[in-house]
């Protein structure tokens, strides 16, 4: 296990915007001798899946002054704009909406300047490799897919979004074939796609809208269907002003009903106020948190049967720019968005006959020919059908396990993971995505930093009260 020298040594797993930005609030807090291992299997840090795009027409869908990678310094993205001469479109206000490839050279910078100015007795080493297994004892370690390991006092998973599954249909003959993509994310798959293929998209989130803008930028021609059971489109971002919500941490709400019925109360006055809707929603999001915990869980599952996908199109939100394209796109004809359940792939030699049965009529059904299948139903959070090598054995050994909702590991609001029979680790914890069951969010920069800024304090105070250097 450790060496247990008299420096404490944390693994962070994963070096995308959570990984990195645990790691440059670690550099800052630590006031005890530490040693970071900040291991990602890519070849750079910071970007991720979501800053890692060469495309310029990828925007954020948060604007600039939300964007900060510190909680307590809401402008710092923004001084970092207007220093380096990039934010000449980006008013006083923040309300603007740059490229993702932007955003992640500001998080490598954010990084690269906390190492400079770390003191002494913090040292980060970054590690390229694929971390596939773990064992813990009385510390952590881990096994790289070369076959080395690591041995360290504590481990965070970092470990970000993982692609889609396929549709629950019986269809492994498309599904293994070059016409279907099932990593949306995959550039060169996208980018192999014919110009003039019809081309149907599985989701109309907004992972099908970088799909869209990434088929325009290319030259496609041919046109794009996009499918999802509702059919919902995310709504644009229009600049709102600060609102008061219901919220009262004395009167929480109980049922979901609660919710929707304060939430519509606010929109009307929201509107009396000369505001709109977005206002209302905005002024809900600090207490997201706040308003999950209070639900029971039949409560939390009636949320995400019902009002989930009503609630994340107008959540998250397009940039104005995004939407426009979009608009476009539907206007002229080449983009179609339809509802229906998929029924049915099958390979043809022409391409893939794709059967749909149409929403709210059980017996329509409509069948259309496409060249190529692109899967973006959005990010697997259900581990039981996730393949992560890592994330696999951590649920053999009995150290993690979903939780119960299926959003993604079980963990507690620090994020200590919690095994099977109910023990919460002190030597394994997750942080992003993987740990929103607590939180319900935790996929956006404003709820992220504010993770890891608590996670790196409480880190840093454990390795004095708990390493066992000590």
């Amino acid at each position: 296990m450790p060496s247990h020298d008299t420096a404490h040594s944390i693994a962070i797993v994963g070096a995308g915007f959570t990984g990195s930005i645990l790691a440059a609030h670690l550099l800052r807090k630590a006031e005890e001798p530490t040693r970071i291992h900040l291991i990602e299997r890519a070849g750079t840090l910071g970007t991720g899946l979501a800053y890692s795009t060469d495309s310029a027409a990828h925007l954020l869908n948060v604007r600039a002054y939300n964007m900060s990678a510190y909680p307590d310094d809401p402008r710092h993205f923004l001084r970092w704009l207007w220093a380096k001469d990039l934010g000449g479109d980006v008013p006083p206000s923040g309300h603007a909406f740059v490229s993702r490839r932007l955003y992640g050279a500001y998080i490598q910078d954010v990084l690269r300047e906390a190492l400079a100015e770390a003191p002494a007795h913090v040292t980060l080493d970054t590690v390229r490799a694929e971390v596939v297994d773990a064992a813990v004892d009385s510390g952590v370690r881990l096994r790289l897919a070369d076959g080395a390991s690591l041995a360290v006092d504590r481990a965070v998973l970092c470990v970000g979004h993982f692609p889609p599954s396929p549709p629950s249909i019986p269809a492994p003959e498309v599904f293994a074939s070059d016409r279907f993509v099932g990593d949306p994310w995959n550039r060169e798959a996208v980018a192999a796609i014919d110009p003039d293929a019809p081309v149907l998209i599985l989701g109309t989130g907004l992972t099908m809208v970088d799909v869209v803008l990434s088929l325009e930028n290319q030259g496609h021609r041919g046109p794009i269907l996009a499918l999802s059971r509702r059919g919902l489109l995310p709504t644009t971002h229009l600049e709102t002003r600060p609102f008061k919500s219901f919220v009262h941490p004395q009167t929480l709400p109980g049922t979901v009903l609660d919710v929707l019925i304060a939430l519509k109360a606010d929109v009307r006055r929201a509107r009396e106020e000369g505001l709109d809707w977005r206002a209302a929603f905005d002024s809900l999001r600090p207490f997201h948190p706040l308003i999950w915990k209070h639900l029971p869980l039949e409560e939390r599952q009636r949320f995400l049967r019902h009002a989930r996908p009503y609630w994340e199109v107008h959540r998250h939100r397009m940039a104005p720019e995004v939407a426009a394209r979009i608009e476009a796109l539907r206007a002229s004809g080449q983009l179609t968005v339809r509802a229906g359940r998929l029924q049915s792939l099958v390979a043809t030699p022409d391409g893939v006959e794709a059967t749909v049965r149409a929403r709210g009529a059980e017996e329509a059904q409509w069948t259309r020919t496409v060249g190529a299948i692109v899967n973006a139903t959005g990010t697997e959070c259900d581990f039981g059908r996730i393949r992560h090598p890592l994330m696999r054995a951590l649920l053999q050994q009995g150290l993690a396990r979903p939780d119960p909702l299926r959003l993604g590991l079980d963990v507690t609001e620090e994020g200590a993971l919690i095994g099977e029979g109910g023990a919460v680790s002190d030597r394994l914890f997750a942080l992003g995505p993987v740990s929103r069951a607590p939180f319900w969010e935790m996929t956006a920069v404003p709820e992220l930093r504010s993770q890891c800024a608590d996670a790196a304090l409480a880190l840093a105070r454990r390795s004095v009260a708990n390493s066992p250097a000590q």
